[in-house]
């Protein structure tokens, strides 16, 4: 009896073997025609992924500058222009603010333009997304401008309903400035995008 077993016992561990390696051999093939299909794929989608490469290389691009100007001169007086815009819009409907370099203040309430407050991040998002797209030079350099131009002008409204609602409604100022007004301007520059192509497509079919 312990004879017989002892026979018996090596045959399922070479099967279990035998499988393990027959399992091997098969994801070795899987993995071998998944890659052996990306370059058919990159063919048939050329144009999505070329897209997509010179939309991450103008992000890295943007990026890069956008660090090195952060702490410069010329950045510092595009956040003192948003500062006296920001000023100038809530004084115009009867706001009484003063502006000190980047800084608004009221008898009620203070805020800082920081390089966040410029609409800077949406409007390279915009931009990258626009000198991706394949269109020609002349429709993108109208649509960069157009785009720019209009993004601003809504920073302009985030920036100064911040202050009002920094002055009037304190607990809600972070949530209105993180969470809504920084996920709506990333929106928005989607949405200008969308308009763009949307125009580009009309006047292709026209």
């Amino acid at each position: 009896m312990s004879k017989r077993q002892k026979r018996s016992d090596p045959r399922p561990g070479r099967g279990s073997l035998r499988r393990r390696k027959k399992a091997q051999r098969s994801y070795a093939v899987r993995i071998r025609a998944a890659l052996l299909s990306i370059g058919p794929y990159f063919r048939r989608n050329w144009a999505v992924v070329r897209a997509c490469l010179i939309f991450a290389a103008c992000m890295l691009v943007f990026l890069l500058i956008y660090s090195k100007l952060t702490n410069s001169s010329v950045f510092e007086a595009f956040r003192s222009f948003t500062a006296k815009a920001t000023a100038f819009t809530l004084n115009l409907f009867g706001g009484d603010v003063n502006v000190d370099g980047t800084m608004l203040s009221s008898p009620d309430f203070s805020m800082g333009i920081i390089a966040a407050c410029t609409g800077i991040v949406p409007i390279v998002i915009f931009m990258a997304a626009t000198l991706a797209y394949p269109a020609t030079f002349r429709r993108k350099a109208i649509g960069i401008a157009f785009g720019v131009l209009g993004i601003y002008a809504v920073n302009l409204i985030r920036t100064t309903t911040l202050f009002v609602v920094g002055t009037h409604s304190p607990g809600f100022f972070d949530t209105a400035h993180y969470l809504v007004w920084q996920s709506l301007m990333i929106i928005i520059a989607v949405l200008f995008w969308l308009l763009w192509v949307s125009r580009l497509t009309n006047a292709a079919t026209e």
